[in-house]
């Protein structure tokens, strides 16, 4: 893995009905930090959405743990942005929350989407208010990054923030807010 590419933007070349394995590393140890698989549902020129259904196992692999997840969810991963993240839904396809994690720029690469995972999340609720997560890990983490990393992260949560006040993709419209899911 080259991390002098991580933020680079690629071209992304996947289809619908893809099946990819997307990939979250720790910097600067270079380690698999979790992992799952998704479909590709769309391709846009700005970025990829894939969607994971009920059921789809999570892989921890710092915590040594897989996860059969409780509900579906959709991932938009954007060229050249510090963030990736969509809606949680139930088996009706209500939204729970949405999840943002905040990372360096995704590199798309056949058969599998990976990033840096930056700490920091975002999560907001159906009815589009929003929260900021694990600020000490990356107030912890932060001088491991190089300088630009600390400033695009904490840049990105605010991107995000306005995002889905903006109702933009993958936003889907206000509605009712709930508890924060358990994760």
């Amino acid at each position: 893995m080259n991390t002098e590419d991580a933020g680079s933007p690629a071209v992304v070349s996947y289809r619908p009905r893809d099946r990819l394995r997307i990939e979250f590393y720790k910097y600067p140890e270079n380690r698999l930090h979790y992992w799952w698989e998704a479909e590709v549902v769309e391709v846009r020129e700005e970025g990829v959405l894939v969607y994971m259904p009920l059921g789809f196992e999570f892989h921890h692999e710092s915590k040594h743990r897989v996860m059969r997840v409780d509900h579906q969810a959709y991932v938009a991963f954007f060229v050249g942005r510090w963030y990736s993240g969509g809606p949680d839904l139930d088996a009706e396809g209500n939204v729970l929350e949405y999840y943002w994690n905040i990372q360096s720029p995704p590199r798309f690469e056949p058969g599998r989407i990976w990033q840096y995972d930056l700490e920091l999340d975002v999560k907001c609720k159906a009815d589009h208010t929003c929260q900021v997560f694990d600020t000490e890990e990356f107030a912890a983490r932060r001088w491991l990054y190089p300088p630009e990393w600390v400033e695009q992260a904490t840049r990105a949560v605010q991107e995000v923030k306005q995002l889905v006040l903006a109702g933009g993709w993958p936003v889907l419209p206000r509605g009712e807010g709930r508890e924060w899911l358990e994760r």
